[in-house]
């Protein structure tokens, strides 16, 4: 009985080590997609989702393809950059090649001496593809402060 005992704890704390090893590439993903937002490396951004990704931005359709990577490569005008982005995970489930995170965001865009501060509230769907933590859903939408 000892020894199932202590072969049943010994997988569940290998499977926990295992978890938490994934939870933490995904956080590493998480950090670098906000540095590639503020150093405005835009197709390094398209690159962190997979091939059929979709996002899902707010008081839009849902997009995928090249609407996916012209919305992260928009034509016209640029002037506005992310100078601060920071996302917060509230959890990061992982379940074998596939996770979920949920959680807030917020940033600032500049133009100049002009600035604009946002936030607002987040899901994602992960998927591991060659060893490689990528977003294969991106939903989120703004939340407006009441004056």
């Amino acid at each position: 009985m000892r020894i199932t005992l202590t072969i049943l704890m010994l997988a569940l704390f290998t499977g926990l080590k295992a978890q938490d090893k994934e939870v933490a590439a995904i956080k590493s993903q998480v950090v670098k997609f906000s540095k590639y937002l503020m150093n405005d490396e835009r197709e390094e951004v398209v690159n962190m989702y997979t091939e059929d990704a979709k996002i899902f931005p707010g008081d839009t359709d849902i997009l995928e393809g090249d609407d996916l990577s012209n919305y992260w490569n928009p034509s016209g005008d640029r002037s506005w950059k992310t100078t601060y982005h920071k996302v917060t995970p509230i959890e990061i489930k992982v379940l074998g090649n596939e996770a979920y995170d949920y959680g807030y965001y917020e940033g600032i865009s500049s133009n100049g001496d002009q600035s604009s501060n946002w936030r607002g509230k987040y899901v994602i769907v992960w998927r591991k593809e060659q060893g490689e933590w990528k977003i294969y859903l991106d939903i989120w939408n703004r939340i407006v402060e009441e004056d």
